[in-house]
């Protein structure tokens, strides 16, 4: 599809077909991605298996069948390549690391089947984190790991108290200052919070009030500004963003669906993507391709229709997802679930601006 909206155009540049998530884009260009428990990994314009995750039962009966395959959450995985090269995989509760022989090794079990994509991040000297994402109904405790370098040590960052939180959602590295990672965690009252550390975890920053509009998944940096999309399904959903030296929340334009994932682009145009669930705050039935110059007012220049799978919370929301790692506003990859014509594969757009943007 193209379009264009508030001086802005996207189109789809490439389908993939056989890439169901694109997962993380290198600084030389080469993009890793899976389709069911494969690994590829596409260099020199050629995408290619270099591993593959094991055998996880029942769900990997089912990956020949995609209604089923979302059914039973048969792509599920995280792939993240640190700046060392080293790549850190995750799926069915447990981290990987891929060898230089080809192989993949087990390095830790967590709670949780992987955690949502770009929730994974790299601090200034070279150590990977993330943070466990699972339902966790008896609210125990919540875990964020830290991996080195070359992968084959790790320890416990932080954790969250029994009763606290419900889950992680993002840990995220800070482009305008070296020694912050921030941390989004939710989901209901008195759970939504916007933290930061500046020291590796000794100490943990918390902003916000625990309500829904406090609730995020990715955050959008600028130089005055730390922003995000509300990720609620229950409370009305708008732009916010909070100073960096005052704490003081602005709240901006009304979003018609929860956001959970978006990206920063090298020549800095930020891109979000709603996504459609269920709830008294998801008003559209379409995955929404935003964009904006500062973060905080947004402009539509996409759409996705939700598919028509019942149950959505079995058969999978509409969801947009995109990669880590740097990419152009002119090469996007993006990747879908549950959406018509994008389900289970991948894309590459362009967004470009055709002139001013109020």
């Amino acid at each position: 599809m193209n379009a264009t909206s508030s001086g802005y155009r996207m189109s789809v540049l490439e389908r993939l077909p056989n890439v169901s998530i694109v997962h993380h884009v290198q600084r030389d260009g080469s993009v890793w991605g899976s389709r069911g428990r494969t690994v590829l990994c596409k260099r020199n314009g050629v995408w290619r298996p270099v591993a593959r995750f094991p055998v996880s039962m029942p769900r990997d009966l089912f990956g020949w069948n995609r209604p089923m395959a979302r059914a039973s959450r048969a792509d599920k995985c995280n792939v993240y390549v640190n700046s060392r090269g080293r790549m850190l995989g995750i799926r069915a509760h447990a981290v990987y690391s891929l060898e230089p022989d080809g192989s993949l090794v087990r390095r830790a079990e967590i709670q949780g089947d992987c955690v949502l994509h770009r929730g994974i991040c790299e601090d200034r000297d070279g150590w990977t984190y993330f943070g466990e994402y699972f339902r966790n109904p008896q609210r125990a405790p919540v875990r964020i790991w830290r991996f080195s370098p070359e992968l084959h040590h790790h320890e416990i960052a932080h954790e969250f108290p029994a009763g606290s939180i419900r889950h992680v959602h993002c840990v995220l590295s800070d482009p305008y200052d070296d020694d912050a990672l921030w941390v989004t965690v939710g989901d209901y009252s008195g759970e939504c919070y916007v933290l930061r550390t500046r020291d590796r975890f000794g100490h943990l920053e918390r902003f916000g009030d625990g309500s829904q509009t406090w609730r995020a998944v990715v955050l959008f940096f600028t130089p005055d500004y730390v922003a995000w999309l509300t990720d609620s399904h229950l409370d009305q959903n708008h732009a916010c963003r909070m100073d960096r030296r005052t704490g003081t929340l602005d709240v901006g334009c009304p979003i018609p669906c929860s956001t959970w994932y978006g990206t920063t682009t090298t020549d800095g145009m930020h891109v979000a993507f709603t996504t459609v669930e269920r709830g008294p705050a998801i008003h559209r039935s379409e995955s929404l391709v935003l964009v904006s110059d500062d973060a905080f007012r947004w402009h539509e220049v996409g759409s996705f229709r939700k598919d028509a799978w019942r149950p959505r919370k079995l058969f999978k929301f509409g969801v947009i997802n995109c990669p880590s790692g740097p990419m152009p506003s002119g090469r996007i990859y993006i990747s879908g679930e549950g959406l018509v014509g994008f389900d289970g594969l991948s894309l590459r757009i362009g967004v470009e601006r055709m002139g001013w943007a109020p």
